[in-house]
């Protein structure tokens, strides 16, 4: 009888020592075939836009990507070739025509998770530019979030693809 009581204990610490010791899964997060971090907050594929060499203004784009566990606001942004730089986004009314609006209250971004800021949605706006930008020409971007400021450099990209919009766009 002992020596079955010890056997079975011995059966069951080896079990449980066996499902301890082995690690769990670590969760990955996937996007488009795209891994992300746990533990970090980063901007990816970003890209500048203006009209033409003389523009007054323009626009900057990319991905946030949150593989953090906690939310994380994006509060505004500032920009080396710009008076100003400000959040905006895009809505469609109930004719079809699209309007801007700057962001006041900034934009949440959920844990493991991403917020795309493209063409004809969120973006950056940049008025005031200081100089002519050029395809290639590098801008300093500063995205301010509420507990940080991540700090990148932009590439103008005049020649991507856009969507083709069949409506009116007003500003």
């Amino acid at each position: 009888m002992k020596n079955s009581l010890i056997i079975i204990l011995a059966f069951f610490v080896g079990i449980s020592v066996f499902f301890l010791g082995k690690e769990k899964p670590q969760h990955k997060m996937h996007f488009h075939g795209q891994q992300i971090g746990h533990e970090n907050l980063k901007i990816v594929q970003p890209y500048a836009r203006v009209s033409s060499a003389s523009a007054k203004s323009g626009a900057i784009f990319f991905i946030i990507e949150n593989g953090t566990n906690l939310e994380h606001k994006l509060i505004g942004a500032t920009a080396d070739v710009a008076k100003k730089a400000e959040l905006h986004t895009h809505s469609v009314d109930g004719d079809g025509v699209m309007s801007m609006a700057k962001i006041n209250d900034g934009v949440n971004i959920e844990p493991k998770s991403r917020s795309i800021f493209k063409r004809g949605g969120n973006h950056v706006m940049i008025m005031g530019l200081n100089r002519s930008l050029m395809n290639g020409d590098k801008i300093h971007l500063e995205l301010m979030f509420e507990k940080k400021v991540l700090k990148l450099e932009v590439l103008v990209d005049n020649k991507r693809s856009e969507k083709k919009h069949d409506h009116k766009m007003s500003h």
